[in-house]
């Protein structure tokens, strides 16, 4: 019942603060907290006047109406905040998994979608996406529990609009609970929130958070979405885990949910710009030889030539330039990187001129 070591987690542990130029999160580079406050219509008088009791178990209702307006037909009483959607994703795979059961997903895919899972007993049935996500991939997938990762992580890859209707078609027919997280739909390219597959009605679970795309991951708020029974049962096992979050945390929560559109644009304008940047100059990245377009959230997958092994790449690149990436052996599946677009776009164009001109590394 232990779990093995988070690869990423140690890996991202180790060097977020010792490099130069961090192309290693999954996250958008972090805001400070007088920032944050602006974002989030507050002032400093305003958060000292909260007390610091205990905020209600399930999360506050001004927190969870804000959280279920980001889903059609989903009610405050199917939502419960928990500690990040870590705790989110541990409490989900406690309730929906016996052992001896199987979980299908996308491979590669983020450590706690499979290793919680494992840990409990179920086996994995992986996925390998290509170019894009397709509903069809999973037409002949049986499994108890299916997980969809939109938009992925580690590869970036999302459902195009004329497959969304098709997965929910899908999966509707299997008849078995689905999970889905969604930790980037806030980060959308064409919309203000993006698609969810979501539905407790269905049996559609769903995690989720703000954290990475709003730039506070410290905030550690994320949320569970369900049915109210299944809700119960989670903010039941939940006393035994984080049992709430803070109160701070929660206020500011609900200001930057409710003015998210007075910043969210310029947050997207520049993961879109690092993007567009890291794609221009590509043909110079002469190590790479595989590179599929980033199509949601700010993580992107790419291929190293053959014979390079990613995480000797990896220590070899922060080495010689204090450029941080993640290897795909952290994933599990070597020759590939993990390249995060969420660094501010001054020193992402820097990190990437000092690859380019450190090439070849190895």
């Amino acid at each position: 019942m232990e779990p093995r070591e988070f690869f990423i987690e140690e890996r991202l542990e180790r060097n977020r603060n010792n490099s130069q130029v961090n192309l290693g999160e999954s996250g958008y580079h972090a805001f400070q907290l007088g920032d944050v406050l602006k974002m989030a219509g507050l002032n400093w008088e305003e958060i000292s006047k909260i007390p610091l009791y205990d905020s209600p178990n399930q999360g506050s209702l001004s927190l969870r109406k804000e959280v279920a307006a980001l889903y059609p037909g989903v009610s405050p009483d199917e939502v419960l905040i928990c500690t990040g959607t870590s705790e989110a994703l541990y409490l989900a795979f406690h309730l929906l998994l016996a052992p001896g059961q199987s979980v299908a997903l996308y491979f590669p895919a983020f450590q706690a979608l499979y290793e919680i899972p494992m840990m409990l007993g179920a086996k994995i049935i992986p996925l390998l996406p290509n170019t894009t996500l397709k509903a069809s991939d999973w037409e002949n997938v049986e499994a108890d529990l299916y997980v969809i990762n939109q938009p992925h992580n580690p590869t970036g890859f999302a459902f195009e609009e004329w497959e969304q209707g098709k997965l929910i078609e899908i999966l509707s027919r299997k008849n078995k609970p689905v999970l889905f997280d969604e930790h980037y739909r806030l980060l959308d390219r064409n919309s203000d929130l993006g698609w969810t597959g979501v539905s407790p009605k269905l049996g559609f679970y769903g995690t989720g958070s703000f954290t990475k795309c709003f730039g506070v991951t410290g905030l550690r708020i994320g949320w569970l979405i369900g049915d109210r029974d299944f809700i119960r049962r989670a903010r039941s096992f939940k006393d035994y885990l984080t049992h709430t979050v803070s109160p701070i945390s929660e206020s500011i929560a609900i200001g930057l949910l409710r003015n998210r559109q007075d910043f969210l644009n310029a947050i997207k304008s520049e993961i879109i710009s690092n993007i567009d940047y890291f794609e221009s100059n590509l043909s110079l990245l002469t190590d790479i030889v595989n590179y599929e377009e980033v199509k949601g959230g700010l993580v992107g997958w790419v291929k190293l030539k053959d014979g390079l092994k990613s995480e000797q790449y990896a220590d070899a690149l922060l080495e010689k330039t204090g450029v941080f990436v993640l290897p795909g052996i952290n994933f599990e599946m070597e020759g590939y990187l993990r390249i995060g677009f969420g660094e501010k776009h001054a020193k992402f164009c820097k990190g990437l001129d000092l690859w380019i001109k450190s090439i070849p590394l190895i």
